[in-house]
């Protein structure tokens, strides 16, 4: 099965961004900073809160896009009953079991899944695609070549999805997208949202050729400058929308002009779609082949992006106990966190049938004898 280094990178690129919108959890949740014995923690500075949303604006788009076009790839190398094996193990198993250890670490079970929610979204896309590509019209459909005037169109449709996602949710509120905290939390909006990505990811495997024309310089100049532009765009929404609230941890109760957020909800869409195929046509002009830093990336992202949280967080409780700035804590617990999870992975899931589970065991360097190789 061909390998696409550009796509693996920027797959494992989005997971391990989780590294770093999870290192300021403290200063946004303080119930959480209780945890490791900070009370009445300072909250999260205003240049942390734009990082955050800027990186949770593309972060998940961008990773659901790639999921879709390595599903096809599977799909279409191995069969279907093939991918959803391995999807059942791999993404299904995964879920349930690293949430079910996260969920009962508080000494309670009640069905979180806590930074996992992508992989549960992940399965019902997984599942649901896998019936709908039985379909000829649907298989026609997704392997339709793109033209500039459909690709007008599907950039105007992601952009769009968001304000539709509000609608689908029934919550006209800055915070609609809100991530779902239990396995019965599901929001329509925020599937029909990340479906969408997956689908255009889908597209994309058939129109390949997409890659080599955004990874042209002068592409990437103007994915650049229209990427940059709707991220301004986006700090002028949020400002005029939940930034005349004074304290951001009281943004749920707050009542919002519903034309601030339509547009808030536009320039969000921008955002996400903009810096995507921006990513997208980096990694193809400059990653075009694999090395051995690459495929360590690669290899440590999705076990990494797992076990992160308690180690990233602790690490951000570490050094705010010695009294440093959030500017300093939050690049030193991204840094030590991430190589606290390294030795965690090495100690505890790569020689080890969690391994399996994670990565598969063909991938696996732990194999039985009985089961070959």
């Amino acid at each position: 099965m061909q390998r696409y280094h550009n796509l693996d990178f920027l797959r494992a690129f989005a997971m391990m961004m989780g590294l770093v919108i999870h290192a300021p959890m403290l200063f946004w949740a303080p119930d959480f900073a209780k945890v490791f014995g900070i009370d009445n923690i300072a909250p999260a500075e205003e240049w942390v809160n734009v990082m955050g949303r800027f990186i949770s604006s593309w972060r998940m788009p961008l990773f659901f896009s790639m999921s879709g076009f390595f599903a096809i790839l599977v799909i279409e190398s191995k069969g279907t009953l093939q991918f959803l094996k391995d999807r059942v193990i791999r993404v299904a198993l995964t879920c349930i079991l690293f949430s079910a250890l996260y969920d009962i670490s508080d000494g309670s079970f009640d069905y979180t899944t806590l930074h996992l929610w992508f992989l549960y979204e992940l399965m019902i896309f997984v599942l649901f695609f896998s019936l709908l590509y039985r379909l000829k019209f649907i298989k026609d459909l997704i392997c339709i070549k793109i033209t500039p005037k459909i690709s007008f169109i599907i950039v105007l449709w992601l952009i769009s999805t968001v304000p539709l996602a509000y609608i689908l949710n029934n919550s006209w509120h800055p915070s609609a997208l809100k991530v779902p905290t239990t396995y019965f939390d599901l929001k329509i909006g925020n599937l029909f949202y990340h479906f969408s990505y997956f689908l255009v990811g889908v597209i994309l495997y058939s129109n390949q050729n997409i890659f080599v024309k955004i990874q042209k310089t002068n592409a990437i100049l103007i994915l650049g400058i229209l990427s940059i532009s709707a991220f301004f765009l986006r700090l002028y929404s949020d400002h005029l929308t939940i930034g005349q609230v004074e304290n951001l941890r009281n943004v749920a109760k707050t009542q919002f002009d519903p034309m601030l957020v339509l547009f808030n909800s536009v320039m969000i869409g921008m955002n996400s779609t903009f810096w995507c195929l921006l990513f997208i046509g980096l990694a193809s002009k400059f990653i075009q082949s694999h090395s051995i830093i690459i495929r360590w990336f690669v290899e440590l992202s999705y076990p990494l992006y797992i076990i992160h949280v308690i180690p990233v967080t602790m690490m951000s409780a570490v050094f705010y106990h010695v009294g440093l700035s959030q500017f300093i804590i939050l690049p030193l617990a991204v840094i030590t966190g991430f190589f606290v999870c390294v030795i965690l992975y090495y100690v505890f899931i790569k020689f080890t049938p969690l391994n399996w589970l994670i990565n598969g065991y063909s991938k696996s360097p732990l194999k039985l004898k009985f089961l070959g190789s």
